[in-house]
């Protein structure tokens, strides 16, 4: 069984169940995850937790392949066999997490992670300090919470929700297994229920996204109108209705959730 978790580092995912299970039907399943949900892992960085299993070299870098097939990397393999821990640092790898506080990060190159992976993770994706989220949560849990502005080339990635108190500029990118909720003018790109959940929504204050996901459905604002949601001057919610995503405005469609 895999569960892939928010940790203040990115994303955390949990291999459990029996310790001598083929690691070759753990990585079939971790395939599968990859393919339903490209959208959430593509160009992230992920930790694995592999408890007390015991992982060849060849695991390893089998591990490694699939990841880099999906354009995801891996920065670090935590593990209780203590020989397992050996063979992750040889490949260049980090066998625990950074305890240090992190901060957003735009992706770095594979060569400059083998020198630095011991030490602190070559890209992050959640920068704020949140207890570990479950793949299914449950409403009104699990979420990260940034209070910073996300500049252009930034990437907030997590399992659960995303709700930033701030502006999110032009580049910038919120990738969320739940909702997003932006507490100021949203004008990078959002990808909400990218775990697969089409009743995920955005919010934001202001409302002029460059492009914006729920599930599989997308919309792209067409010529002029980004600008005419600037002016709205309120809250709008987008939601996927009739397999479209269509906006609201908040005072309106929050009655829906009375």
């Amino acid at each position: 069984m895999i569960a892939i978790k928010g940790y203040r580092q990115g994303l955390l995912i949990v291999f459990s169940g029996p310790p001598d299970e083929p690691w070759l039907t753990r990585l079939r399943e971790l395939e599968a995850k990859l393919n339903a949900n490209p959208g959430f892992f593509k160009g992230g960085s992920v930790a694995f937790d592999v408890r007390a299993m015991s992982l060849s070299e060849d695991d390893l870098r089998r591990s490694i392949a699939l990841l880099e097939a999906h354009e995801v990397m891996l920065w670090a393999v935590l593990s209780q066999d203590e020989a397992t821990r050996a063979r992750v640092r040889l490949l260049g790898l980090a066998d625990r997490l950074a305890p240090t506080e992190p901060a957003i990060a735009t992706p770095a190159s594979r060569s400059r992670a083998n020198n630095t992976a011991r030490d602190t993770p070559p890209t992050v994706e959640a920068a704020a300090r949140t207890a570990p989220a479950e793949e299914h949560h449950a409403d009104g849990t699990d979420g990260l919470l940034v209070r910073r502005r996300v500049r252009s080339g930034q990437v907030l990635r997590h399992p659960g929700h995303i709700v930033v108190i701030g502006d999110v500029n032009p580049g910038a990118q919120l990738i969320a297994g739940g909702d997003i909720i932006v507490w100021g003018k949203l004008q990078g790109t959002a990808h909400a229920g990218a775990l697969g959940d089409d009743h995920a929504v955005v919010c934001a204050l202001d409302m002029s996204p460059a492009f914006i996901r729920i599930a599989d459905a997308t919309y792209t604002p067409r010529p002029g109108e980004r600008r005419s949601r600037n002016r709205a001057g309120s809250a709008e919610m987008a939601r996927i209705e009739d397999q479209q995503i269509t906006f609201t405005a908040w005072d309106k469609e929050a009655r829906a959730f009375e």
